[in-house]
């Protein structure tokens, strides 16, 4: 990711202190449901906790979204074991907008899908503010 593209969104996400969870409070866990809803991905734990993974750097003037080519459902009976985000490619359109994506694994002792979240902007709103929050 090109800090010197950073948002104001995903700024002040950051200067906020970034996501008030860390993924390996989840560690453990076993997923009962998984499934990526309002840009979202949700996640029902054993402990009845509902997490949703999301981008909370949303300032103005740009496409945030997330798509997932695995079946979310796949985690189901899984303890989870890691949760990562990966840099994706930046492309880089014919009027200077951009299209930046961050790969995010989500790993169960049975397997793993891989969400992407993506941003296009104008080249002026970069970055993620990936974030857990609980429902």
């Amino acid at each position: 990711m090109n800090v010197d593209r950073l948002g104001i969104g995903v700024a002040l996400h950051y200067l906020a202190g970034g996501s008030k969870h860390d993924p390996s409070e989840y560690y453990g866990k076993t997923v009962f449901r998984a499934w990526i809803e309002n840009e979202c991905l949700k996640l029902v734990l054993d402990d009845s906790k509902e997490i949703h993974i999301w981008d909370d750097g949303q300032s103005c003037c740009e496409a945030r979204y997330m798509t997932c080519d695995d079946n979310p459902s796949d985690l189901v009976g899984g303890k989870l074991v890691n949760i990562e985000a990966k840099e994706g490619p930046e492309i880089e359109g014919n009027f200077g907008d951009l299209h930046e994506q961050v790969f995010v694994e989500i790993a169960t002792d049975k397997g793993f899908i891989t969400v992407v979240s993506h941003n296009e902007h104008n080249g002026y709103y970069g970055g993620f503010g990936l974030t857990i929050t609980e429902n």
